[in-house]
């Protein structure tokens, strides 16, 4: 019955709200814009050697409706059902490395790994406000923020729940304030408080090298963020901001970005990221075991980018620096750093001493066709110096190549994706497999069809 009335909520009544026909109050939440997604989706995974490969696909839809303004207010509501077409079990490691499944299981339930049925889901529930210096939402949506996003490269996007205040003082400032206090994370179907949604991901080691225990034992009220962005001219943009964890931790950060046409209508982008990281409270948990973040963990972590844009292409040189006072952690179920050196299917969370190299590239050749590219290097540290190590990774180099072609005319909105990607050992394993699987010397093919309306 339960599933009866979700497919009711998300898909029924947004269509039943269209058909009625009325002015003012009703009139706004009849009058209102239905949009979709439909997506295909398969994710391939080859190991070393005799390890485990994995391969997995499923078709989604998302259907959303949003009503017209009245007097500044709208109600937006959207729902997702996933179907798993065919995967593995995900539940049974690999017989060598002892290692489970890492990127075919995101694109269903992370809490419950053998789950074949239907997975229907709730996503979009808010109420918003609009006028012109202030923008407010109440309810459930997805976060925009460098650390906590949609991270939608699976079936469908990280949400959260809570409220959201932006404040337009001038053209030149803007300034933001979260408060919130649940979270959908990609990987999973129930919503959940801030405090359970540490641990639905795997955990990794603690600075001891014992297995982080913080699942289901983090304390929280929630999360706060407040945002300062100030845009002085067409050239310049400057954003502060402080993400606070009541009780765990809080993350402080300042990006600057500067770009200035040079020469044939091409510009220079220089950008620039410092963020810290420091306890709060007794970061997560009394007991030592379950403590998510340590008092010792002061990591700083700094990227900065060199680019030149044209009008068909963009390519960057970025560096990218943790510092060995500690790793940098942010829960992954909440989204992905947006580093300047961050590469697709893989990030630097969990760790320290790390140095990152990367090079971009990406070109528009028509409306039609687009390609990007990208190389890194990453320095880790050593897999069993498990103060800065939190997940095991060894040095690295990362091998991107992204090709999507956009239908036009009657097939507008449909779009085709192959990404693929190859991550090469570049460190020391100890003949350990553990190191290796799902992490280094594998590659990965994702085939995606996305139709939008």
């Amino acid at each position: 019955m339960r599933n009866i009335f979700q497919i009711v909520i998300f898909f029924i009544f947004p269509l039943v709200l269209q058909a009625q026909t009325d002015s003012s109050f009703v009139g706004a939440l009849s009058k209102g814009n239905i949009t979709g997604q439909v997506r295909l989706m398969s994710i391939s995974t080859w190991n070393k050697d005799d390890l485990s490969d994995y391969s997995a696909g499923a078709v989604g839809l998302t259907l959303s409706y949003q009503t017209l303004s009245f007097k500044g207010f709208r109600l937006a509501i959207s729902g997702s059902l996933t179907q798993q077409i065919y995967a593995p079990n995900f539940s049974i490691p690999d017989p060598k490395s002892l290692q489970l499944n890492r990127y075919e299981w995101g694109m269903f339930d992370f809490t419950n790994p053998n789950k074949k049925d239907m997975l229907l889901r709730l996503q979009e529930l808010n109420l918003q406000y609009r006028s012109k210096k202030i923008q407010t939402l109440i309810g459930n949506y997805t976060p925009q923020n460098i650390f906590l996003n949609a991270q939608d490269g699976r079936m469908s996007p990280t949400l959260v729940l809570g409220l959201s205040l932006k404040y337009f003082p001038s053209s030149k400032w803007q300034i933001g304030l979260e408060a919130i206090t649940g979270m959908n994370p990609r990987s999973a179907v129930k919503w959940v408080s801030v405090a359970n949604s540490f641990g639905i991901y795997p955990v990794g080691l603690n600075p001891d090298g014992t297995k982080s225990q913080y699942a289901g034992h983090t304390t929280t009220k929630g999360i706060g963020i407040a945002e300062v962005m100030f845009k002085p001219n067409s050239k310049w943009q400057i954003l502060a901001s402080d993400i606070l964890v009541e009780n765990v931790f809080h993350t402080a950060y300042l990006k600057t970005e500067y770009r200035k046409s040079i020469w044939n209508n091409q510009q220079l982008m220089l950008g620039g990221l410092l963020a810290t990281q420091r306890q709060l409270g007794n970061g997560g948990s009394d007991v030592a075991s379950q403590v998510y973040f340590a008092k010792e963990n002061k990591p700083i972590i700094i990227n900065v980018r060199l680019g030149l844009k044209d009008k068909k292409w963009e390519g960057s040189l970025n560096f990218g620096r943790i510092t060995t006072q500690g790793r940098y952690q942010m829960p992954r179920e909440w989204g992905v750093e947006q580093f300047y050196t961050f590469i697709p299917r893989e990030r630097n969370e969990g760790s320290g001493d790390v140095w990152a190299y990367t090079a971009k590239y990406a070109y528009t050749f028509s409306k039609n066709w687009k390609l990007e590219t990208a190389y890194g290097y990453y320095n880790m540290p050593d897999v069993k110096d498990t103060r800065l190590n939190k997940y095991g990774v060894p040095d690295y180099s990362h091998t991107m190549l992204n090709v999507q072609y956009n239908f036009q005319g009657n097939l507008k909105g449909l779009t085709l994706q192959a990404l693929g990607i190859y991550k090469a050992n570049q460190g020391l394993v100890y003949d350990n497999l553990k190191y290796v699987q799902n992490k280094v010397d594998m590659s990965q093919l994702n085939l995606v069809v996305n139709y939008k309306w």
